[in-house]
């Protein structure tokens, strides 16, 4: 591999690894046939006129043909957008003209939500396996491009360079536009291959290698799936996309194509297990889950239904910090209750990032397990700021580092505890209530589906804790809260830490990266 950029790592696992099996849906390839698709299309891009660069959005489900694009853009210089699905179709326009792309790769599933747009985007190219869905005379479409393309490498991708811009992604704009994110080709492999080599190095739960059968369940939007666009050939691991399964087929994929290794959020898992018990199969599988706070009931679960795990931290403006490892001398199995409060608690930074837990002055707290601070994050793939929005950009990339917003509390031995975001955490009497804990206890109870912790003004305290519960099975604020002073009568919490109120709800509102949407459970319950 003679440079870090996103093309050169597919190739260089060529030689160990090209037939190395990669499914999506009904499409059998190899890592081999995966680098010649991907060079074809480059190749024929290249003569329609996209140049180094060139900022081309892609919308789709994680299939071959996105897993390609990544490796045949990098090898153009062009910039990928990978467009999240899920935002909102203004927020999506937005984030489109805000990229300024000028090219769109559109999955033909999304016809229907997408199409509208097809008049104002003349450089269109479907994501499709049968050209006679749509008008030759007017649209592209992916495969023709494959069969047009020469197996002529483009001229242009031995002089792609290490901080050349790659990829441009957004936030999920809950607290108002989404804010984008732009990485270089040197990035966007340093990142990915950090969290391989931690997985690889260190006993945790999801532990990886060479020999697993990778699903990512992470969408291809979301950080190129954590990164699982580009460790899977680098170890030479077997790779199955499940394009847009749900839920029952993803548990059919693992079951048949034996699936060893996944990522994916919280509410992923939570659906996972569901439909595991009703089907009544265990589920032994690695799992790494972040993107949220894991609740404690819900790794319980999962341990009980035989999936091993880990927590990664991060987050679009920072990728990845830390993902939690089993402490020496502690007891490997992940039934090991201090093992498991671990693994789905205190994550460690990965190789070459540096955290720091400060307070609103700027200092650094104690680290001794107990003072709260906000976390300060540094490493060698931050970006200098936000996409045109310098404002934004001023206020969180400080000096070399990122003040991420969220709360943490730093262990003796350098492993971080994430408690909450800041602006989600209840301040009461001059005390951090960190509404994420208090969630995981309540989480315990077995009739609670899912719950979510909200600040409610206070006359006396300034702010007050109320829990907002969608439950299992029926369940009255009585029963709940008995069970938090239970938890308060065994130290695990303070006694002013306790909801004043409980709430019930159909259900939680989620964001479209699949965490509980905080600020629009707020707007519904009115809490002022």
């Amino acid at each position: 591999m003679r440079k870090l950029v996103i093309h050169e790592l597919l190739y260089s696992s060529l030689a160990q690894h090209g037939q190395v099996e990669v499914l999506s849906g009904p499409h059998r390839l190899t890592y081999q046939s995966v680098w010649e698709r991907a060079v074809r299309v480059a190749d024929r891009l290249t003569r329609l006129g996209i140049r180094p660069g060139t900022v081309v959005g892609v919308m789709d489900v994680n299939s071959h043909r996105y897993l390609e694009l990544q490796y045949a853009l990098s090898m153009v210089g062009a910039v990928i957008h990978t467009l999240n699905f899920r935002l909102a179709a203004d927020d999506l326009l937005y984030t489109i003209t805000h990229a300024q792309d000028e090219w769109l790769f559109v999955w033909e599933g999304f016809a229907g939500s997408l199409g509208k747009l097809r008049d104002h985007f003349p450089n269109w190219v479907w994501l499709t396996d049968a050209d006679h869905d749509h008008d030759r005379d007017r649209d592209r479409t992916y495969e023709a491009l494959v069969a047009e393309g020469r197996l002529v490498v483009p001229d242009h991708a031995n002089r792609v360079a290490e901080n050349d811009p790659y990829s441009i992604f957004y936030t999920t704009g809950t607290t108002g536009r989404p804010k984008g994110l732009r990485y270089t080709q040197r990035d966007m492999l340093l990142a990915p291959l950090q969290i391989a080599h931690h997985l690889a190095l260190h006993p945790t739960g999801a532990k990886l290698s060479s020999a697993d059968t990778i699903m990512p369940l992470i969408p291809f939007f979301h950080i190129h799936a954590w990164g699982a666009a580009f460790f899977p050939p680098y170890m030479g691991a077997r790779l199955v996309l499940p394009e847009r399964a749900p839920a029952k087929e993803q548990l059919e994929l693992i079951a048949r194509e034996g699936v060893t290794w996944s990522n994916m959020v919280p509410t992923q898992l939570h659906m996972l297990l569901d439909e595991a018990e009703a089907a009544g199969q265990a589920l032994p599988l690695k799992v790494l889950t972040g993107g949220s706070q894991l609740p404690s009931g819900l790794a319980q679960r999962a341990v009980k239904n035989g999936v091993e795990f880990s927590l990664i931290y991060g987050g679009s403006d920072q990728l990845a910090t830390s993902i939690s490892v089993i402490a020496r001398g502690m007891d490997p199995s992940p039934s090991s209750p201090d093992t498991l409060q671990v693994l789905s608690t205190r994550t460690r930074p990965i190789p070459f990032v540096d955290v720091e837990v400060r307070d609103e002055n700027g200092q650094s707290v104690p680290q001794d397990g107990q003072a709260i601070g906000e976390l300060w994050v540094r490493s060698p793939w931050l970006p200098d700021g936000y996409l045109h929005d310098e404002e934004s950009s001023r206020a969180v990339y400080v000096g070399g580092w990122f003040r991420t917003g969220d709360l943490a509390i730093r262990f003796p031995d350098g492993s971080l505890y994430v408690v909450d975001r800041q602006k989600d955490a209840v301040k009461s009497g001059g005390e951090w209530i960190p509404t994420g804990v208090l969630e995981a206890v309540l989480s315990e109870h077995p009739a609670v589906a899912a719950v979510s912790v909200l600040a409610q003004p206070d006359d006396k305290w300034g702010e007050r804790p109320v829990a907002v519960i969608q439950a299992r099975t029926p369940v009255s604020a009585v029963d709940l809260r008995e069970f938090v002073e239970g938890a308060v009568a065994s130290g695990r919490i303070p006694s002013f830490w306790a909801p004043d109120r409980f709430l019930f709800v159909d259900s939680l509102p989620i964001t479209s990266t699949g965490k509980i949407h905080k600020a629009a459970l707020r707007e519904k319950l009115d809490l002022r």
